[in-house]
């Protein structure tokens, strides 16, 4: 028997290399993730911008990835970092303009990538058009927004018990109006009303605005579960949360305000408009909420109805320093037995609204991890800077600001900056970032080894691994899958790719454990990649 030691390192062995059927483009596409403000600034002012990602669309070409989906670039006041949005149909001044846009999408098809927008339907800005018009009551925008009535007619009691995702009631008065507005998430982000006819003509028209006149390939759907409530307003129960007080959103079951029959139907509908469906573009859906009401996103279980090609899977956000094999492989399957097989799979490890998976499970883990969301079936996630292991940056909350929190200590909790601070291009002092003299956000004090000018010259570097691995995925997209754990008690990960008569076989091993291990037999295959030195 063939003995060798794992070290915190995966390793795919390989004995014949399986074949690429022809399949719509995105159903084995590696997206990745651009928040536009913190990846590349061109012109010195500290804050990423349009040109930065033109400047750097060499390296996502040589990355091996597929597409690039890009966080909001709207004209927006920025009160939630561009997702709450002033024009729809126009760019953030901070970012470009529309001229440098299309430039964007002109490069990147050049290089034979995709672009995939971020679309945000729920709500806007309150510094939009529509909503100060609907605010005076004007005729055609009365009803663009969700007003009520408070309880006692006037503004001592909202409609019902509502929270905001960020805090407290989700309903602000309006002294114009003389009524109460919706917003799911910061009181600048009134929540449109999806009851109107006409309010989604106007979202479907901006979705085939920039998909038909500026030719994007596809929109990722921000905030789905949100479309549509329940318009005879209850209030909602409790959720007995035990660590949730009553301002906070955990504190209610929110039946009434998310995940309604109608919200599923406006995906279906937009799934099929001629831009996403007949024209091969991609739709993918963001809901975080549990598993049973992500699937439907995608869908009716026996295909009847299609809604989003994929609806963005979180099931692995979860993992942190105490998980174990065990655990990821669970997770893993879960997903894979609830998701019909008419679909396809998506991983995703992290984004700007998370911690930084490099943080939460530590760096000696990240080759494996993104080893495995190359090797698994269906549609691989990378939010930037994860090929190269970044970490949430220090920030500090006297120096940058709240950020919406009510003191520091709450600020530490719940601010997404840390996951948010600049790319880091290499270990100079801006870390290649910006040639001016600030940055919107600190750049991170780890920059020194991770960095892409220090990776790309280590062969087992992070970067380098992820690439390698992008190469190798077009190899065994077409092949069966079985994940489980090859040895519990050794935290010991295995996964299995092979052809339908069990011939071709492709493994992946992964010491998720902290302790080298012996005697794990690999003579009956070649060592293909490995983020171990020895192979």
């Amino acid at each position: 028997m063939f003995k060798c030691i794992i070290y915190l390192s995966a390793i795919l062995v390989v004995t014949v290399v399986c074949s690429e059927n022809d399949e719509d483009w995105w159903k084995t596409a590696t997206f990745y993730q651009i928040y536009p403000k913190s990846f590349k600034d061109s012109d010195g002012d500290g804050i990423g911008d349009l040109k930065g990602i033109i400047e750097k669309l060499d390296y996502l070409q040589d990355l091996g990835v597929t597409g690039v989906w890009l966080s909001p670039i709207y004209k927006s006041p920025l009160v939630d970092e561009g997702y709450d949005i002033s024009d729809f149909r126009d760019i953030n001044p901070l970012f470009g303009d529309l001229e440098t846009f299309v430039k964007l999408v002109n490069e990147i098809h050049t290089r034979g990538l995709k672009i995939v927008l971020d679309y945000v339907p729920n709500h806007t800005s309150d510094q939009h058009d529509w909503f100060k018009k609907s605010e005076n009551g004007e005729e055609g925008y009365k009803d663009y927004f969700v007003w009520v009535d408070g309880k006692n007619g006037d503004k001592t009691e909202p409609p019902n018990n509502w929270l905001s995702v960020f805090k407290y009631s989700a309903w602000e008065w309006s002294d114009k109006r003389k009524q109460f507005y919706l917003h799911q998430f910061f009181k600048q982000q009134p929540d449109l009303n999806f009851y109107s006819d006409q309010v989604r003509k106007e979202m479907k028209d901006i979705l085939n605005y920039w998909l038909e006149e500026y030719g994007v390939d596809g929109i990722r759907i921000d905030s789905v579960p949100y479309l549509v409530e329940d318009n005879t307003w209850p209030d909602e129960p409790r959720s007995f949360d035990p660590n949730a007080s009553e301002n906070e959103y955990e504190y209610l079951d929110h039946i009434y305000s998310r995940n309604q029959n109608e919200s599923f139907n406006i995906i279906y509908d937009w799934r099929n408009t001629k831009s996403t469906y007949k024209n091969k573009r991609v739709c993918m859906t963001e809901a975080v909420v549990d598993l049973k009401h992500i699937i439907p996103y995608y869908g009716t279980s026996d295909g009847s109805k299609l809604g989003a090609h994929f609806s963005f899977n979180f099931i692995l956000l979860v993992l942190n320093t105490t998980s174990t094999a065990s655990d990821l492989s669970n997770l893993i399957n879960l997903w894979m037995d609830s998701l019909p097989k008419i679909y396809t799979s998506n991983w995703v490890l992290g984004n700007h609204d998370q911690h930084r998976i490099a943080t939460k499970v530590g760096t000696e883990k990240v080759d494996g991890l993104n080893m495995l969301m190359a090797f698994l079936p269906g549609i691989q996630v990378t939010y930037n800077g994860e090929e190269i292991g970044m970490e949430n940056g220090d920030v500090d909350c006297e120096t940058q600001g709240l950020d919406h929190a009510e003191n520091c200590t709450d600020y530490y909790r719940i601010s997404r900056d840390f996951q948010r601070t600049p790319f880091q291009w290499d270990s100079s002092e801006f870390a290649g970032f910006t040639d001016g003299n600030k940055t919107w956000l600190p750049v991170s004090d780890k920059k020194a080894g991770c960095n892409v000018a220090d990776q790309l010259n280590d062969e087992r570097s992070h970067l380098n691994i992820y690439k390698k691995l992008q190469r190798l995925r077009p190899q065994w997209r077409q092949s069966e899958h079985e994940i489980k754990t090859l040895d519990d008690s050794n935290n010991i990960i295995q996964a299995v790719r092979y052809n339908k008569d069990g011939s071709n076989e492709v493994q992946f091993v992964f010491n998720f454990g902290s302790e080298p291990l012996e005697g794990i037999d690999l003579n009956r295959g070649k060592v293909l990649r490995s983020s171990y030195k020895q192979w």
